[in-house]
């Protein structure tokens, strides 16, 4: 009898810790959840870790009727969020801090940052968008990060590689491929870059989740992607290629794209803005690469457009539709188009000889 009680003690005792250990290992098979958001040719990227934590990486246009900050809203709701942990403003233009405002009045935000000072653009309307956000930010948490600061987010590295106009000066530690020799630097050629000087501020990031690694950097000019990239490839190799610039031919240097190795670049551009000839053919430079886009070009034809599985939306009234992806922390993902349930598997680079060959469905 005095055995039967003391195990029974045992067990009392232990339960908590089995539970803890069960619930450790659940959560660490839980994905990284990440929402490519509609906001027409803007960006609102919004990241979910595992333990619940969050990261919106810019707030689209505010234009009158809201639609762009209901399609944020709709992702946060989507993941079940009560508020928002991190929202970082690359830079001022209207198509990426347009929202931060609403955002704020609508639910409540940890921490922000941005870039700090205003750069004065060369058109007086390009002020718009900061001055809808200097109101709040004077009474929210902002941080100005350096390149190399990080982003102290639970289970997600965020790297800043750019911002204030300043790039990261060595390789990122760690990363596979980074600090090595750039054979792609001979593609390069210098461009006088649009009047929009403000872009050149743009926040940028390196983002890993256990062997995942996806690149964004806002709206930097293409010069400075191949700072970034040359002599020496400073970011390393990626799985997933953020477009800049909304693919206009204003970003996307080929001498840092084809060095990212990605195997899927998202293009944040919208019916009008972005999926420009150039951009798409630096992009198809990459060996086996598949291209989703948030909205369907009618800038080029057909033949330079994705599939129309891999379109988010479709023509100048389909809106609001976004691509949501689920990272698993052996580097492998499924990326689905929510206007139509298409989805796709891209499996663990690290899975070695054998691995199938990306699996496609409808969900």
């Amino acid at each position: 009898m005095r055995r039967t009680w003391l195990s029974l003690l045992a067990i009392v005792m232990l339960a908590p810790l089995m539970a803890t250990r069960i619930e450790g290992q659940v959560g660490a098979q839980k994905p990284l959840e990440i929402y490519f958001i509609d906001t027409e040719g803007g960006q609102a990227t919004l990241f979910v870790t595992p333990s619940g934590e969050s990261l919106l990486w810019d707030t689209g246009t505010n234009d009158a009727k809201k639609m762009q900050a209901e399609s944020i809203m709709k992702a946060i709701k989507e993941a079940g969020l009560q508020q928002l942990d991190y929202v970082v403003v690359s830079h001022y233009h209207g198509d990426h801090v347009g929202n931060a405002t609403e955002l704020a009045n609508r639910l409540p935000i940890r921490t922000w940052y941005d870039h700090g000072a205003y750069t004065t653009e060369n058109q007086p309307n390009r002020a718009t968008g900061f001055l809808s956000w200097l109101p709040t930010r004077e009474r929210v948490r902002v941080i100005v990060p350096k390149p190399g600061d990080k982003i102290p987010i639970a289970g997600l590295d965020v790297t800043f590689v750019s911002g204030s106009g300043n790039l990261l000066k060595s390789a990122v530690p760690g990363a596979p491929g980074a600090g090595a020799a750039n054979p792609f630097c001979k593609e390069f050629t210098t461009k006088v870059m649009d009047p929009t000087p403000e872009n050149r501020e743009s926040l940028g990031s390196v983002i890993t989740f256990g062997s995942f690694r996806m690149l964004n950097l806002a709206d930097l000019t293409w010069n400075q992607e191949h700072e970034l990239a040359c002599p020496n490839n400073l970011l390393g190799t990626f799985d997933v290629y953020h477009t800049t610039r909304h693919g206009t031919a204003w970003g996307g240097a080929p001498s840092l794209v084809h060095a990212t190795r990605a195997r899927v670049a998202i293009m944040n551009n919208g019916p009008r803005k972005g999926g420009e000839v150039e951009t798409w053919n630096i992009i198809h430079g990459l060996p086996n690469v598949d291209l989703w886009q948030l909205h369907y070009s009618v800038l080029v034809d057909k033949d330079h457009n994705p599939p129309e599985n891999m379109v988010a939306n479709m023509d100048d009234v389909d809106h609001g539709h976004a691509f949501k992806m689920l990272v698993k922390p052996d580097g492998g993902f499924t990326l689905l188009n929510q206007r139509n349930g298409f989805a796709k598997d891209y499996p663990a680079k690290s899975a070695g000889p054998g691995t199938k060959t990306p699996t496609t469905s409808s969900r």
